[in-house]
Order: C-alpha cells, then sequence, then structure tokens
C-alpha cells in the first residue's frame, strides 16, 4: 500500500537491524510480484498525480541512501517504488507527509526506543504495528497515540464501518463512519432540570459567602471526584438524608390526612 496519494499509507518503518536486513528482500519481493521487475509498464502501478508533485516527491529520495528502486520518468510522471535506509529523523523526507512510492526504514534498537521516536513527532493519522506478541503490541498502542491503530495490517481499520475514522493532533479533529459521521456534524445540547424543591440545598452558592458555605462547597467538589467515599460525603450526606425525612414525613401526613396509606 505504498505507491502514492494513499493518506493512511505508512511514511516510514520503525525496526531492528535484524530485522531491516530479512524485511527489505520481502518488500522487494512482493513489489516484484505485484508490478514485476518494471513497474513503468503495469497498469496497476499508479504514477504521481501531476508535475508538480512528482518533482516534490523526486526532491525527497537521497539517492545515497537509496537501496533499491529511485528510477524516474518525468514525462510520465513515474517515480519507481524505492527503499531508503540510515534514514536521519531530522531530514527532509520524515518532515512531510510523503504521498509518493518512497519507504525509508529507520532502525531502532528496541521498541523503547521506537515509541520515544513515535512520540517526538506528531501524532500520526494510523500507526501499524507488526508483531506476534500480543503484550508488545499493547505497549505501544498505550504508550503512544494515533488516530488509529492496525495490528499486522495497513489500511484495513477503514474498511471496518463500525470503526471510527478520524485523527488526532495535527494529523486532524473528528471521526467518521456510521454512526461517528452524524455525532461529528451534529451539537449534543445538554439539558440538565433542577427541581424547585432543591434550592434550599443549593443555598449555599449563593452570596454572602462565609468559610461555612466554602467549606460546604468544597465538600461538594470532593463529592463529584470521590463519589464512593462515603466519609467525605459532608453537608451533602446530611442535607440528602434531611431531604429524604422530610419526604418521608410528608407522605406519612398525607397519609394520616386522607386516612388511607396510598402514597
Amino acid at each position: 500500500m505504498k505507491e502514492n496519494k494513499k493518506i493512511l499509507a505508512p511514511d516510514y518503518i520503525l525496526c531492528s537491524k535484524t530485522t531491516e536486513n530479512r524485511l527489505i528482500p520481502e518488500i522487494i519481493k512482493a513489489w516484484q510480484s505485484f508490478y514485476t521487475d518494471n513497474p513503468i509498464n503495469s497498469d496497476s502501478y499508479c504514477h504521481i498525480v501531476n508535475e508538480r508533485h512528482f518533482e516534490r516527491v523526486k526532491k525527497l529520495i537521497d539517492t545515497t541512501k537509496v537501496v533499491y528502486g529511485e528510477e524516474t520518468d518525468a514525462k510520465q510522471n513515474y517515480i519507481a517504488p524505492t527503499i531508503m535506509t540510515n534514514v536521519n529523523i531530522a531530514g527532509k523526507v520524515m518532515q512531510e507527509e510523503i504521498f509518493g512510492p518512497i519507504l525509508p526504514i529507520i532502525t531502532v534498537n528496541n521498541e523503547h526506543e521506537a515509541i520515544d521516536l513515535i512520540n517526538t513527532r506528531p501524532k500520526p493519522l494510523a500507526l501499524y504495528v507488526f508483531t506476534s506478541n500480543k503484550n508488545l503490541a499493547n505497549t505501544i498502542i498505550n504508550s503512544t497515540s494515533s488516530g488509529s491503530t492496525c495490528i499486522n495490517d495497513v489500511i484495513f481499520q477503514i474498511a471496518a464501518p463500525c470503526l471510527p475514522f478520524g485523527g488526532v493532533g495535527e494529523s486532524g479533529l473528528g471521526n467518521y463512519h456510521g454512526k461517528y459521521s452524524f455525532d461529528t456534524f451534529s451539537h449534543h445540547r445538554s439539558v440538565a432540570y433542577s427541581p424547585t424543591w432543591s434550592e434550599f440545598l443549593l443555598a449555599k452558592r449563593n452570596p454572602p459567602y462565609n468559610s461555612k458555605k466554602t467549606a460546604s462547597l468544597e465538600s461538594l467538589v470532593k463529592v463529584h471526584r470521590n463519589w464512593h467515599r462515603l466519609p467525605q460525603l459532608g453537608f451533602w450526606f446530611w442535607a440528602f438524608a434531611a431531604l429524604l425525612l422530610a419526604t418521608t414525613m410528608r407522605i406519612v401526613i398525607r397519609g394520616v390526612k386522607d386516612g388511607k396509606w396510598e402514597f
């Protein structure tokens, strides 16, 4: 999926040196099975969309780092599938989305180094993790941020209509697909109803303020953050208890007055 023009296509590969040595021949073998040894004559191989982008992509190729490809034909806006190694993270090819058939490979010593490198760059629209180690995959997912992630495949996630498609940070905001598209173009208006009888419970929010009111309001914040911790309920716990007692007494009085227990 690395010809060109695919916004979700990988812009670079991070792997160990050992993996790089095994990976490059496999990538070349796959490309040749897709497009033959001469992709320029393949009807399945995409050329660059126009002359301007052809020149832009061509300038990203550092011929001193190319291990495969780099052939070009300006008349046909053709750039061959190209692999670059020993790429510097500060190099030009790493400073923008490529949208072309160039695949830079950067070697790292371990997954922690890879994670650190990913996190020093703008958050990607997609992150692809190739591993048979589920724990390693989860570590990378939990330690990085990206619009989407796919394990052991590329672009597959966009084909699932039940999954949201979108970026994060510089790669975009919002999500699309199914309900997520509806939500993106919808405004979720909040509506809250406050019963009139609750005013006596909330009176402490009104001036004049004093230390007692402030303490009560602070206890409310603690309740909001730690609602499950009963000792921190303070004033609001007893206020609710008083409300419950008052409501019960009202029901009892009403039952006695009416001469029957119908609530």
